[in-house]
């Protein structure tokens, strides 16, 4: 269990966190020391998320104004590739809580708006609480964690599971049933009575991103703690931020991709000797050998380069926003370019992640180099929707002019 951290407005106001690209290199550089290691030794990144309050890093989107870094999606996209590439754990831990910082921005009420993203500026950190496990679809937002009227306020109840980022986190923003139609969006501090965040994510990667079960036992929640409320009667609104979340997952394995580069590389020159009939004596001379090294540069090129290609479509649809709502069209657009996205680079990831080896030969298949984490992680981000789902939707979309579906698993 965290405790919840209340950032004083004053001490948020004097800070003045540096978001100048040294500065954010810099921070994720002591962010990303002994993240191998800590994969390895299966620890949880406790210090470097709190590296992360420190630098302010979650703030990156939050308006200037709040102490943020008034970030475009595209130059936040750039730093999580970055992130991951020094640590996908952390990058990873950070999903849902930049997805909190994003309909905080779109919201229309002055008040709560100022406050949530002030809570933020100041280095505060929100997990989530969404997923359930039962029947109902994937997708359909029916919830059996509900909260109900008491006096003076609420009483949450329920348990969620794959909670990333929660363990670690200041807050939670949890998604419970009001009543059989209305859903409601409320944030509590995951200190509060009656709040359990347990540490039992057992993934084959990303294992230490917190994923776990959060169980709520009657948790008081204050008024101005709900953030919005969702009548599934009705047609749903256009949104860009499902395709924000999607795409969020591609920018961690761009990051990924990169390090795969890297540790190719390292392979090479670290090899002294080759095999008889190799066409080169010394590895880094084998023709062969930077011919793998060039393809997976290609490879983390053409993820990164697609990743951020579809973060301008979000940029395009967040900037369409009237009174809280973005162009349908454009939010569309978004989605499909996400989907695109999804649909090539878990393909050409994980194909990388296994061309890596080839660089080493039999030796780096040893568990101390850790070469495996990068497949593993990349496999476990590519199995949070299904890859043909969403290649069939794209070509329905394209031959029958059928609209993508709109929920946070598209």
């Amino acid at each position: 269990m965290v405790t919840a951290i209340q950032p004083n407005p004053a001490e948020r106001r004097e800070l003045r966190p540096d978001y100048s690209p040294a500065a954010l290199a810099a921070a994720i550089r002591r962010i990303g020391q002994g993240a191998a290691e800590r994969e390895f030794n299966d620890e949880n990144p406790f210090a470097a998320v709190d590296l992360v309050r420190e630098s302010r890093l979650g703030a990156l989107r939050v308006p200037v104004e709040h102490g943020g870094g008034g970030f475009s999606i595209r130059r936040l996209f750039a730093t999580v590739i970055d992130l991951a590439e020094a640590d996908p754990t952390v990058a990873h831990i950070l999903r849902t809580h930049y997805w909190f910082v994003e309909e905080r921005l779109r919201m229309t009420g002055g008040a709560a708006r100022g406050r949530w993203l002030g809570e933020v500026g100041g280095g505060a950190i929100v997990g989530n609480a969404s997923s359930e496990l039962g029947p109902a679809a994937v997708g359909s937002l029916r919830f059996k964690t509900t909260i109900t009227r008491q006096a003076g306020g609420y009483r949450l109840s329920g348990t969620k599971y794959y909670s990333t980022g929660t363990l670690f986190s200041d807050w939670v923003n949890v998604w419970a049933a009001k009543d059989e139609n209305t859903l409601v969006s409320l944030v509590v501090p995951t200190g509060r009575a009656g709040v359990r965040v347990l540490d039992d994510w057992d993934g084959i990667g990303l294992r230490n991103t917190g994923s776990g079960t959060t169980v709520f036992e009657r948790v008081a929640v204050q008024p101005d703690e709900l953030l919005a409320e969702i009548r599934l009667d009705l047609p749903a609104q256009p949104t860009f931020e499902f395709a924000f979340l999607q795409l969020y997952l591609h920018a961690i394995i761009a990051g990924i991709l990169r390090t795969v580069v890297t540790d190719a590389i390292g392979l090479l020159k670290g090899r002294e000797r080759s095999f008889s009939h190799a066409p080169a004596a010394s590895p880094p001379q084998d023709p062969i050998l930077q011919q793998v090294v060039g393809q997976l540069s290609a490879a983390a090129f053409a993820a990164e380069s697609a990743v951020l290609a579809a973060a301008d479509s979000l940029d395009t649809a967040y900037g369409s926003l009237d009174n809280g709502i973005p162009d349908a069209a454009l939010t569309q657009q978004a989605s499909l370019r996400a989907a695109q996205v999804k649909v090539h680079v878990d393909e050409l990831a994980l194909r990388a992640s296994t061309l890596l080896f080839e660089a080493g030969s039999a030796s780096a298949a040893s568990a101390r180099k850790n070469l495996d984490r990068h497949w593993r992680a990349i496999r476990t981000l590519s199995l949070h929707n299904p890859t043909l789902y969403k290649a069939q939707a794209i070509g329905k979309l394209l031959i029958l002019g059928e609209p993508l579906p709109a929920n946070a698993y598209f």
